[in-house]
């Protein structure tokens, strides 16, 4: 995670990290970000089960929230998209297709 943070700050993001599924929803109590990349494989509460409570919350229905996940299994991915995430990025990370990607989805 720190290095994912580190890349993006550098190419100009401000980003805003938690470090487990439970301390996010905390986190998204009080605030409403642009765009969520949200790992699937977190300590406490797993992507899916976070993703599930950021769409019942109706402040953040217009987030974008993108899934990112060291496994890259085809039925890994469809599973992701079958959940609803606008997005799927795999790890390891390829900075520059991040970085396109994001700045895409938020008209950077």
């Amino acid at each position: 995670m720190r290095l994912s943070v580190d890349l993006l700050e550098l190419n100009g993001f401000n980003t805003l990290s938690c470090e487990d599924g439970c301390s996010a929803l905390e986190t998204l109590k009080n605030t409403i970000p642009d765009l969520i990349l949200l790992d699937i494989n977190m300590p406490k509460m797993n992507g899916f089960e976070v993703y599930k409570k950021i769409r019942e919350d109706d402040r953040l229905d217009q987030v974008k929230v993108i899934a990112m996940s060291g496994s890259v299994m085809k039925e890994d991915e469809r599973r992701i998209v079958a959940a609803g995430f606008n997005d799927f990025v795999p790890k390891p990370i390829d900075i520059k297709g991040l970085v396109g990607k994001l700045k895409g989805y938020l008209s950077v």
